[in-house]
């Protein structure tokens, strides 16, 4: 009697397959367009023109604002230097106009302060040739965001000036005096602030100009000024800030 003893042996093929949901990211990819950018023209000084230097960079990097990064804060700088760059070709329409200059001033500083903001997340490598005019290009925007900085952090003090009528001065002539305290982290070398007079109705009855200067991290000066005005309330806008390097 012979007995056959069968055995099944059951294979499981498992196949290999691409996976299609990856992501696809573009920091890297960025960071040399805008670093090939940046050499083709704004560095190299080859443009003639303001819109034809801001339409070459805009050109290299104009894609990736519907594109993906892994880090959100690149991309959100990346999209603010493509949206500097549409400003700065906006303005560069309107070369010969009598806002041209400031205008082109605002959205160039705009500019060089995002590309110094996009520098400290991930370092713009350029060619060595044109180094040092990056760094040149990049300090520009170094100062522009410390200004900033400070004028943002210097608008508190301001608004809260209480000014009191120095009663010993003519009626022609009333003097109002106000402390106030630099609690911002910044040298301020120069302060120009504009204050508007307002009446009860909110109508500008006088504008004055209070200035600051050499004001030091937690020092107290006082501002002062005269008017024959009758006014109500205070609004404060920085006309001019510049801070001391650091």
């Amino acid at each position: 009697v012979f007995r056959f003893h069968c055995h099944y042996f059951y294979v499981v093929l498992v196949g290999c397959s691409k996976k299609t949901d990856e992501k696809t990211y573009y920091d890297d990819k960025f960071m040399s367009s805008l670093a090939k950018g940046l050499d083709q023209d704004e560095l190299t000084q080859i443009a003639t023109t303001m819109n034809q230097k801001n339409s070459t960079l805009l050109h290299q990097i104009g894609k990736y604002s519907n594109l993906s990064f892994k880090d959100s804060k690149l991309q959100e700088e990346a999209i603010a230097c493509i949206n500097s760059l549409k400003e700065c070709n906006k303005v560069a329409q309107a070369f010969g106009v009598d806002s041209f200059y400031e205008k082109w001033s605002n959205a160039y500083d705009n500019r060089t302060e995002v590309l110094n903001k996009i520098n400290k997340i991930k370092k713009i490598k350029t060619s060595k040739a044109n180094q040092k005019n990056l760094d040149e290009l990049l300090a520009s925007g170094k100062e522009v965001q410390n200004n900033n900085n400070a004028k943002e952090q210097v608008l508190n003090p301001i608004n809260s000036l209480s000014f009191a009528k120095n009663e010993e001065d003519s009626f022609e002539d009333m003097h109002n005096k106000a402390t106030v305290t630099n609690n911002t982290e910044f040298t301020i070398e120069d302060l120009s602030i504009v204050a508007k007079l307002k009446n009860d109705q909110g109508v500008v009855v006088d504008e004055e100009y209070l200035s600051l200067n050499n004001w030091t991290p937690s020092e107290t000066h006082q501002v002062e000024f005269g008017t024959d005005k009758m006014f109500s309330t205070i609004e404060y806008n920085i006309d001019y800030i510049e801070i001391k390097d650091n």
